[in-house]
């Protein structure tokens, strides 16, 4: 009797150890990828000591074959057996990326690029605005590509729908460049349908864009940001983007706008407004009429900046 509990209290031990051995780690996440050794993958990420229900696991094909390929997160202090479980039942991590308006397609590749949890290649480099500024989310091991497409999907689904509302007299391909400039002048909602109405009237008046972020896009070749301050030099840069040199809007967008840009684009407040600038807080902008109005606005926001130094 004493042999059979001491053999039964070792066998209790044994299983005990097997499916509570706890994680020593903290929180972390964990790769599985289907058809790999499930125990050495275990032990080279070092969440269990001795991961013997993992080693288990790999002996029993029925066993292994519940597991699902994905990322999941190992909890300090969990049980090998929860471990299991997550991975048996799918509960796959799901990560977000934040893609802020303003970006030009070549920044949002870039980071695509350098996402360490998204695979392969973009088949084919997106146009300029082609993609929405948006939170989406994936899975580890979702295709660059993939995402692409969702960004693409998005703008698409969001054009189609405000199409139907644009009584502006310019084509959807113009409001989008035109909603992509809104997006570089101002990041401010209250400003947006403003800043739209300037160049509105300055359109139907024939008149010059002159807008600073077509000329940096022109500068940097389409990345659309350089590391230093425009110069009055820079205005007379020679490029169908330069709208200081050109006419009319510039040939693409030059980034990739939010929603709130293009409604703006379609949607211009009701004002005479011809020019604006940067107000002294260097957040809100002070619009005028005429370029009188554009030089006084422009003397008090120097002023100000020499009575701060």
């Amino acid at each position: 009797m004493f042999k059979l509990l001491v053999v039964c209290s070792f066998c209790i031990g044994i299983i005990y150890l097997t499916l509570f051995e706890s994680s020593k780690m903290n929180d972390h996440s964990f790769f599985f990828v289907k058809g790999d050794n499930i125990y050495e993958s275990i032990k080279k990420d070092g969440s269990f000591d001795n991961a013997t229900l993992f080693f288990i696991i790999e002996k029993v094909a029925a066993l292994k074959k519940q597991l699902q390929t994905g990322e999941y997160i190992i909890h300090h202090n969990e049980s090998a057996l929860s471990a299991f479980c997550k991975i048996a039942n799918g509960d796959i991590i799901t990560r977000k990326l934040t893609i802020p308006e303003g970006l030009t397609t070549q920044m949002i590749v870039e980071i695509l690029n350098n996402n360490e949890f998204l695979t392969g290649e973009i088949k084919e480099f997106p146009e300029e605005a082609s993609i929405m500024p948006d939170t989406y989310f994936y899975k580890f091991r979702d295709t660059r590509q993939s995402m692409i497409d969702k960004m693409a999907n998005q703008m698409q689904n969001i054009l189609l729908k405000m199409q139907s509302k644009n009584d502006t007299g310019i084509n959807m391909k113009d409001i989008l460049v035109l909603a992509s400039i809104i997006e570089k002048e101002t990041g401010l909602d209250e400003e947006r349908h403003t800043v739209s109405s300037v160049y509105h009237n300055r359109l139907k008046k024939k008149m010059r864009l002159q807008s600073c972020p077509t000329v940096i896009y022109a500068l940097s070749n389409g990345y659309g940001k350089i590391n230093r301050p425009l110069t009055k030099k820079d205005l007379f840069f020679e490029s169908p983007f330069n709208t200081y040199r050109v006419s009319g809007m510039p040939p693409t967008p030059i980034c990739c706008p939010g929603k709130k840009s293009i409604e703006a684009a379609l949607n211009p407040a009701q004002t005479k407004f011809l020019y604006f600038v940067l107000s002294e807080d260097g957040v809100h902008h002070n619009f005028s009429e005429n370029f009188d109005g554009q030089i006084r606005n422009k003397n008090q926001r120097q002023k100000a900046m020499r009575s701060k130094k």
